[in-house]
């Protein structure tokens, strides 16, 4: 699967197409600097999903459906770790193999294999609440991820007004896993409802230290106000 650059659909799923702004990177001192993407999605066409039950999936069927559209191709591989029935759902209906996984090592490790994962999605915290965690299990996503595949941590984090670990606490533990797994950092993605009916994909400022506190920059404002965050990562040689 190439970057996401030039996968955005030319099409929408909704009524018209979607509408795409200019992406703006600012690289100071080697600083993480992968871009914010807004995904504004339309209500979810229940004729289109049939009777699925979101529960504690932080994945509607319509955004779980665009997530598989974009990132991954028919016949290849999309591997969950959290059993997501959204996620089963759009696999399924648009010809991927689906794989709901407990443990990685089951999947073939080597990155050239026709049967290695294109897309991996797994969400964070994990059930059992332990950062640490994270090194191995981003190290077993890169060893069975295909070279042009990518690995989607979805977030659900506390808002400013609740109790819990914030959005940037999150990133301070994950972020340093991948790194240190190999795995690159290629950009996040904040899914929000759409308010016009149509799926509308918009890059924001590229963001710098000031926005973890700053909650009037542009880029992190979103990841600052709404509970789930998808955080895409990839090899090394990956496209944003």
């Amino acid at each position: 699967m190439a970057a996401h650059d030039p996968n955005l659909p030319t099409t929408s799923t909704g009524p018209s197409a979607p509408r795409r702004s200019a992406v703006t990177r600012d690289i100071r001192d080697g600083r993480d600097t992968a871009a914010v993407i807004v995904w504004r999605t339309a209500l979810d066409d229940t004729g289109a999903t049939g009777d699925l039950v979101a529960g504690d999936s932080p994945l509607t069927p319509r955004l779980a459906h665009n997530l598989v559209a974009i990132y991954s191709d028919v016949h290849s591989t999309v591997v969950d770790l959290d059993a997501d029935d959204a996620l089963r759902h759009a696999a399924e209906t648009t010809g991927r193999r689906y794989l709901a996984v407990t443990d990685l090592a089951d999947l073939p490790a080597a990155p050239a294999s026709r049967a290695a994962a294109t897309l991996v999605v797994l969400r964070w915290p994990r059930p059992t609440g332990n950062p640490r965690q994270a090194d191995n299990l981003l190290s077993a996503c890169q060893r069975h991820l295909a070279a042009d595949g990518s690995v989607i941590v979805a977030i659900t984090a506390a808002a400013n007004s609740e109790s819990g670990m914030r959005y940037a606490e999150h990133e301070q533990v994950l972020l340093p896993a991948a790194q240190a797994a190999g795995l690159r950092h290629l950009h996040d993605i904040v899914p929000l409802p759409a308010t016009d009916g149509r799926d509308t994909f918009t890059y924001t400022t590229a963001r710098d230290d000031s926005t973890v506190s700053n909650h009037g920059n542009h880029a992190d404002t979103p990841r600052q106000t709404t509970s789930t965050t998808l955080v895409i990562f990839g090899h090394p040689d990956r496209k944003p």
